[in-house]
């Protein structure tokens, strides 16, 4: 593959290559992180600066920075480009995207370099304290564990398909390789290997931005759901509700100060998990944020899909009534209203209310219809206090679960992934002032073969591997 070569071939050269530190002091920094394969990384203190540069990349573009995101939400029926846009986007909006797409080649490069770094971290061989650098490797399985779920859940198909084709597992630095696809089955098997391998030796929490126990556990329990294991799901996720500490922001008001505040957290309130974005390390014009609000300001929340919350649901209130850039009335997305300020919102990667919504839904799925009752309420009625409790039961309750979970996650980029997992066709509408859409992409069953995304050219040229395993149409 290509990326891999050119890593590959840095390294043989050279052992020099820049890692961005995190920030805002939570995870340490070092003067110098001239890191670039295992072979540098000698102790605990490069150690750490090579896993400053994993988290780093993360915030990349095309990882957490905007792509997987703002894509999960425009590909499905959350979210439309207006008509006065900047550019940005179009390609999947309109679903017109081929195999040579620039935001899918982002998509596969960041991860792949994000799996690089977690690789050279686990496989190095360190002096010093052994239960700290322990728990540092701990972290890098967890980054290269997140990374693969989000690959596998955008190049290949659902679980149902356990034999076909998922994406390459590569978990040493070999350059001679020249790695095909492992099947879904096999990388689902590799996630939680990682996570359960990181839940031994990880750390215990110190901030939002930094993985820890119980962010890698609700990590766990999301591939065991996705990977329909709804036992495990739902004992993982029950662990992290009744044993992390973790709150909902129980209030309307603690609910605005969540999302209004960019600050890196050490309450313990909603977010597990976190990627750092500060007034040093961001994207500039280009943050998340910018895209909905205070920026760009290109994409906008789908008016039906707005018309799904009550008025007395405090979600609701991120969705603000405004206009496009041409002046037609829509709702903008504030739910990071900081792309403006020198501290930039954080992209949340985990909560502890996606926790509650993966609980509810396996044990529905379980029919543990009282059990699941309990976690969707509790969530459901945080949210809205004047709404009356569920009373449902069989497919009933698992289809308002899941429309719960459409409207918690909202641009946060799980809407994509879940009708994927669910097998469920994507209904999307015109809204005015939004891009026009060819009627053959109004309705996207999942058979549809743009369901999934394409291999990038590139690795497809440079790998005689993946040559014959590009995703078929593309």
């Amino acid at each position: 593959m290509k990326i891999f070569k050119f890593k590959f071939a840095i390294q043989l050269i050279a052992v020099s290559a820049l890692f961005a530190s995190c920030s805002k002091d939570f995870i340490e920094k070092l003067p110098e992180d001239a890191v670039s394969s295992s072979t540098a990384i000698t102790d605990k203190s490069s150690m750490q600066s090579a896993l400053n540069g994993a988290y780093a990349e993360l915030r990349a573009l095309g990882i957490y920075g905007a792509d997987l995101p703002i894509m999960g939400d425009l590909l499905a029926d959350n979210s439309f480009v207006q008509t006065g846009n900047t550019g940005r986007f179009l390609t999947t909006y309109q679903y017109t995207f081929i195999n040579d797409d620039g935001y899918y080649s982002a998509i596969w490069n960041n991860s792949y370099t994000t799996i690089l770094r977690a690789n050279n971290i686990i496989n190095a061989t360190a002096s010093g304290d052994q239960t700290a650098i322990d728990a540092l490797k701990a972290e890098a399985h967890a980054i290269r564990g997140l990374v693969y779920f989000n690959l596998v859940n955008i190049y290949a198909r659902n679980y149902d398909d356990t034999t076909g084709y998922g994406v390459p597992i590569v978990l040493e630095d070999n350059p001679a390789n020249k790695p095909g696809r492992s099947t879904i089955g096999q990388v689902y098997n590799q996630i939680i290997s990682d996570f359960q391998t990181s839940l031994s030796s990880v750390r215990e929490y110190s901030s939002s931005i930094t993985i820890s126990k119980y962010a890698v556990e609700a990590l766990l329990a999301k591939a065991y759901f996705y990977s329909r294991q709804y036992d495990k799901a739902l004992s993982a996720a029950k662990d992290v509700i009744d044993n992390s500490g973790f709150t909902l922001a129980g209030t309307p008001a603690a609910y605005a100060s969540f999302w209004a505040n960019a600050a890196a957290k050490s309450d313990q309130v909603e977010v597990l998990f976190e990627v750092d974005a500060d007034a040093t390390d961001n994207n500039g014009a280009s943050d998340l944020g910018r895209m909905y609000v205070n920026g760009y300001n290109d994409i906008y929340c789908d008016s039906t899909f707005y018309r799904t919350y009550s008025a007395t649901d405090v979600r609701r209130t991120l969705l603000l009534d405004g206009a496009t850039k041409v002046g037609k009335a829509t709702h903008v997305v504030n739910k990071y209203p900081n792309g403006a300020n020198t501290d930039r919102d954080n992209i949340k990667v985990i909560r502890l209310a996606e926790v509650y919504l993966i609980a509810a839904e396996s044990a529905a799925r379980l029919e543990q219809t009282s059990v699941a009752l309990t976690y969707l309420n509790t969530l459901a009625q945080t949210r809205d206090n004047s709404l009356a409790a569920y009373a449902l039961s069989g497919q009933t309750l698992i289809d308002t679960i899941i429309e719960e979970r459409r409207k918690e996650l909202a641009f946060e980029g799980n809407r994509f992934s879940d009708l994927n997992r669910l097998g469920l066709t994507i209904t999307r509408r015109v809204n005015q002032g939004g891009l026009s859409i060819s009627s053959n992409y109004l309705s996207v069953p999942y058979a549809d073969y743009r369901r999934i995304g394409p291999i990038p050219y590139t690795e497809i040229k440079a790998n005689s591997t993946l040559a014959t395993q590009q995703n078929p149409s593309y």
